[in-house]
Formats: C-alpha cells, structure tokens, sequence
C-alpha cells in the first residue's frame, strides 16, 4: 500500500503535467483571441495564469476530501477576458460554447444566480477542454483530457471584483450592513454603467449606419455635419480624398496605412478653418488639391515620416487653406490653438512652409 497521501498524489500529478495544462492555457487564449479578433469583438485584456505549487496545496486543504484526483480540480489552468461592453460578453460565450467542449457541471454564468433585488459580482466562467478535432492534432497531443477555466466579464464588471477582492470582502456576514448596502449600491451604479455604455455604442453605430447612408444616396452634403463619424466615412468611401492621399503617398515614397485611424486632431483644425461640413471639405479638395500635394512633397520629404494616415491630405488641404487664405501672422495662432509643435519647432516649421510655398509655380499656388 503506498504511503503517499491523496493530496500527495494530486501534487505529483500536478508536477508532471503542469506544462501540459500551460501549453493548453496558452493555445486556448491563442485560438479565442483569434475568434474574437475574427469577429469584430473588441476586448480590453486576454490573459491566462497557471495556479501555483503553494495556492494549489492549499485550496486541496482547505477542500478536504472534495478532490481525490488533479482532474477533479477544474481551474488549474486558467484563461480571464475582459471586455468593453458587458453585451460582448455572451458573444464571446457564444465563441466558446461552439469551439470548445464546455464542462456544464462545473461552468456558472454568475450573472444568473444573483436574484432580481440583489446586486454584486458578475461572471461567467466556463471549464473547457479542447473539442475531438482539436484534441487529435499533433501539436495539441496529450492535452484532450485537460481542463482549464474561462472567465468572461465586462471592464466594470472586472473593477467590481478587483475592489471587492482588495477589500477582502466575501459574504454579507463578514461586514456591518451598512457596508454591505454600501457594496451593492456600488453594484447597482456599475450595472448602470455597463448599460448605459452599451446604449451610447448603439447609439453610435445607428448614426454611422444614417450618415453613411446620406452620403451613399447623395444627399446634401451641407446637411451633414463633418465629425469623426461623416470624418471617417470620407475618408475610407469618397474616391477622391482616397486619390488625393495616395498621390502624396507617390510623391513622398512614404507608405500609407489605412487601417490606422489618423491624428483626432485633425478635426480642430478643420473647425479652426471654418469647414464644418462634408461639402466644404469637399470644395476645399476641388480647390487646393495640387497645392495640398505641393506641401505635402516639400515637407515630408524633408522630415523623418515612415508612416502616412488616411487623414494626411486633409492636413495638407487646411496647410493650403492656411497660407492661401490668412496672413502670416494667423499662421502662428493656427499652429498654437490647435496644438501642432510648441515654440520654436513650430515657428520652424511654419517659416518652412512659407519658404516652400514661396518657391511653387504660381499656377500652384492658388
């Protein structure tokens, strides 16, 4: 008979396979960020964690006969996401209930098991383990019998947890009850929250859908107010602000990135201008374009610029407004209100800017 005891035996296994349950955490965490950079979900961290040799001993402690082998505990390895918005979190279960196989005894959407009148910490948490045509690849060998534990919460839902967690604060007979009421007024505030974010991303995707469907269907562009919504739409639909920035991406031989939004600036310095609407950044590219792109070549040819946005001819198009249609001494206001270089850089650049305008062709500079 041997003399190891149980807890000695689920340590020795725990030794054994402990890069197992890592490898599995970490292709788990690798193949659901995947899945949720594949479907649009935006997330604010992913994270996995391997329990350790002393929390381990002591959870199979305090658990006393619970456990009488390491597949019996559930969470030695473990995968957290956080999301923006708590409505991503059933998207992101959706993920994992179709591309893993969900241990449902183990699993609890704690969402649930709060009662109506009652408010606190939010989760959902699944045990998992890899489905039969993942478990048979070669690069996942050994690991089909293993499990590791999924948390899903929302970024409100997470700074709950964390705060009752710092606390120390665990069940309503721990703390005086005013301190519990406490808690869950907090509680309720964050639900609020978490819902309210979600109507203002509802909100803000049924405007997107209205403007982009004005500008689609020609509708007066002096009715559409130029934002970073109207902005962006622009700048990724209208043809030509598209050709405009890729002839200065030709001429400077710098590489345009589309998929990174540009500088937020940008629209302070449209308002500064007076172009508050999508027809009069339009009229300002029917009119300025060779010069926007004149600029455009004798500065960044000049300077250490490796990366153009989407909203680089736009900038240059203010620069042609600029020096076109103020004094030079509104330049300097120009530069200042809206933030572009301090002292003595932007007064370098501006007299560059000038110097360069100076020395265009004069059909050019109108």
């Amino acid at each position: 008979m041997s003399t190891f005891s149980t807890k000695d035996n689920i340590m020795n296994e725990y030794m054994q396979k402990k890069g197992l349950y890592e490898h599995l955490s970490v292709s788990v965490l690798q193949i659901t960020e995947g899945l949720m950079r594949k479907h649009g979900i935006k997330y604010a961290t992913a994270e996995y964690r391997i329990k350790e040799e002393n929390s381990l001993s002591e959870k199979i402690r305090k658990k006393g006969d619970k456990y009488k082998a390491l597949s019996d505990i559930t969470d030695i390895g473990g995968i957290r996401i956080i999301t923006y918005y708590a409505n991503d979190v059933d998207r992101v279960a959706e993920l994992i209930e179709r591309e893993f196989k969900v241990d449902k005894e183990n699993s609890i959407d704690k969402r649930k098991t709060l009662g109506p009148k009652v408010f606190g910490y939010l989760s959902l948490h699944y045990v998992i383990c890899l489905d039969d045509r993942r478990a048979a690849l070669p690069e996942y060998e050994n690991l089909g019998e293993l499990k590791v534990e999924i948390q899903i919460r929302s970024i409100l839902q997470h700074a709950w947890a964390e705060m009752e967690h710092d606390m120390g604060y665990k069940s309503n007979v721990e703390v005086p009850s005013e301190i519990v009421r406490d808690f869950s007024r907090l509680a309720g505030l964050l639900e609020i929250a978490d819902k309210e974010f979600q109507e203002i991303r509802q909100k803000i995707s049924k405007y997107k859908s209205e403007v982009s469907a004005k500008m689609q269907n020609d509708i007066r562009d002096e009715d559409i107010k130029l934002d970073a919504v109207s902005l962006q739409i622009l700048l990724d639909k209208d043809k030509d602000f598209f050709s405009l920035n890729q002839e200065i991406a030709d001429v400077t031989g710098i590489e345009m990135d589309y998929e990174r939004g540009g500088s937020p600036g940008i629209l302070n310095c449209c308002q500064w201008l007076g172009i508050t609407t999508v027809r009069e950044a339009k009229s300002l590219l029917a009119q300025k374009k060779d010069l926007a792109v004149g600029l455009a070549k004798g500065i960044l040819n000049s300077e250490n610029v490796e990366i153009l946005y989407s909203t680089i001819g736009l900038f240059y198009l203010c620069y042609a407004k600029l020096v076109t249609e103020y004094p030079f001494c509104k330049w300097i206001e120009y530069f200042e209100d809206n933030h572009l270089g301090f002292g003595e850089e932007s007064e370098e650049f501006i007299e560059k800017l000038s110097a360069i305008y100076q020395k265009m062709p004069e059909d050019k500079r109108e």
